[in-house]
């Protein structure tokens, strides 16, 4: 089955358009992609395209990226192995899937893109903002920078904060993208840059100019029980929480949760961490969320997804559903006063889905419709990349929207 949306903007000769595939033959799907993609853009050459391969592919990604090259020609090609693609309303969780998307920007605007990739042997200089910045291509007028990074080999926790502050003076590039998902261990991801294969590392992308890039990190949690600091830790393992052992005082809550809120446990329990501890008042969408990986019983302690520092103000956190299907149709209210975009990048956590909703495609399809149907691609991640209060994170219980006017 092939979908295929497309958006024109004649005025302008700008036109994006995307297409999923569920064939399970993967340079079948990749032509199915290229050929809906090449009708929808009339046939002419995209600026970009950004491929989404569910992990079924890997093996024969490179050579269908090869043949999708040939016929659509792109100024600039991304392509990436992940656990499961998203597109066009659908969540293709688990199963065989291609989605694409691409641009043709117009010549009437000035709009910049610029591809950038890391490996082992050819790091970011994460330390050298001007260099970093170079390498990059990042300006004054940049608006985003998307980001794929295989986990097993991209100090990510590094990546996010050097890039987003290599301009300086106070500004901060937004990154948006995610951690591929398509492998459980090391070189068995694959990132694909026009012509280069990689199995680690990071490839990007960087747009500039007269084009306005906005962002949307909803988080599929909520807290419960109140803020405490953290007096105690040691490595990733809080051990004390306001003078008192970690774990004592989180089964002390629990304890006390009502019946309902106690079954979202069987979801997992996960830490927020307070983006502004000094604000007067901490709700939902004021933490970056990070799951509990572990308990240590002899520290009473709980070893959580990222470095605690002595005195954070962490809370308790439980996956609802619920929870994410509000917070996400309110911070699509905010998109309603903006004209249609042209098109959408939409990167989702693996832990989302029908694992979260129990229905197939809810943020695709609430997304979609909310926005006026544009064309999107995108995949499940194990890590989600974007900025809340001016600050790049990586998310987990997350979706984040890159949405293109």
């Amino acid at each position: 089955m092939i979908t295929t949306t497309a958006r024109a903007l004649e005025d302008d000769h700008r036109i994006a358009a995307s297409a999923t595939s569920e064939h399970h033959d993967t340079r079948t799907a990749a032509d199915e992609v290229a050929g809906a993609l090449h009708d929808a853009l009339d046939g002419r050459s995209p600026d970009l395209v950004m491929l989404f391969a569910s992990f079924h592919h890997a093996a024969a990604l490179p050579q269908a990226c090869d043949d999708l090259r040939r016929m659509l020609v792109p100024g600039h090609f991304l392509g990436v192995t992940t656990e499961s693609v998203l597109g066009d309303g659908r969540e293709l969780e688990g199963v065989a899937g291609i989605s694409a998307v691409a641009f043709r920007l117009g010549r009437k605007r000035h709009i910049k893109l610029a591809t950038w990739r890391t490996a082992s042997w050819d790091p970011l200089p994460l330390s050298q903002p001007e260099a970093l910045a170079a390498r990059i291509d990042a300006a004054s007028d940049t608006k985003c920078v998307i980001a794929l990074a295989d986990p097993f080999s991209t100090p990510s926790t590094r990546m996010l904060p050097a890039i987003g502050s290599c301009l300086g003076g106070g500004h901060t590039l937004p990154v948006t993208g995610g951690l591929l998902s398509g492998a459980s261990q090391p070189t068995c991801n694959r990132l694909i840059l026009d012509d280069v294969v990689q199995d680690a590392g990071a490839i990007g992308v960087t747009i500039s100019g007269d084009i306005d890039v906005g962002t949307i990190v909803s988080q599929g949690c909520r807290p419960v029980g109140q803020p405490v600091v953290v007096t105690g830790c040691e490595g990733n393992v809080i051990t004390r929480l306001g003078g008192r052992t970690a774990l004592d005082m989180v089964r002390e809550l629990l304890g006390d949760l009502p019946d309902h809120e106690r079954e979202l446990l069987s979801g997992g329990l996960l830490i927020g961490r307070a983006i502004d501890a000094g604000k007067k008042r901490l709700g939902r969408g004021d933490f970056v969320v990070r799951n509990v990986l572990g308990v240590d019983e002899d520290k009473g302690g709980m070893a959580v997804g990222e470095l605690p520092r002595l005195g954070q103000t962490i809370q308790v956190h439980l996956r609802d559903a619920q929870a994410a299907h509000e917070d996400l149709q309110l911070l699509l209210d905010g998109q309603q006063v903006h004209d249609p975009p042209l098109a959408a990048l939409l990167v989702t956590c693996n832990g989302r889905g029908q694992r979260l909703f129990e229905q197939v495609g809810h943020d695709t399809a609430i997304v979609r419709e909310r926005l006026g149907e544009p064309p999107m691609a995108g995949f499940f991640a194990a890590g989600e990349f974007g900025p809340i209060a001016g600050t790049n994170l990586i998310h987990s219980q997350a979706v984040v929207a890159t949405i293109l006017r």
